[in-house]
């Protein structure tokens, strides 16, 4: 792998800002170097300076790890978290029943405070779902 995306690479692996330093160690190159690779990468603007010897990955940088698919299996990886997050919760749950066989909440047995959760987790759903939209795009 070239050296200018294993720099990109380890940026978006530290939640897309990293230190010159940091880089330096992870892939025993010097400091000065590192600063040199990441300042092509500035001038092919596949990153973004944030202060001295601070780097940021922006989207061209993340496309160009995208058409190597260099990333896509972490996008996976927190997909199937997300997924996780997502289902766990929804597993359902024994309600005490009424005397017509429906659970109590149905019959009036619940207040609104129930309904209310419900509602709260369904809009938790829908925001991870269109989260999961966004990462594919």
């Amino acid at each position: 792998m070239d050296t200018e995306l294993k720099v990109l690479k380890k940026i978006f692996e530290e939640k897309e800002k990293a230190h010159t330093k940091s880089i330096s160690n992870y892939l025993g190159f010097s400091q000065d170097y590192i600063r040199f690779l990441c300042q092509r990468l500035v001038e092919k603007d596949l990153l973004m300076i944030v202060a001295r010897d601070w780097y940021k990955i922006n989207q061209k940088g993340k496309k160009e790890l995208r058409l190597r698919n260099l990333i896509e299996a972490r996008e996976k990886r927190l997909r199937s978290r997300l997924e996780k997050l997502v289902w766990a919760p929804l597993r359902l749950r024994e309600f005490p029943r009424a005397a017509s066989g429906r659970p109590k909440f149905w019959a009036g047995g619940y207040g609104k405070r129930e309904a209310n959760q419900k509602l709260k987790l369904g809009e938790k759903i829908e925001k991870i779902a269109s989260s999961l939209g966004k990462l594919t795009s």
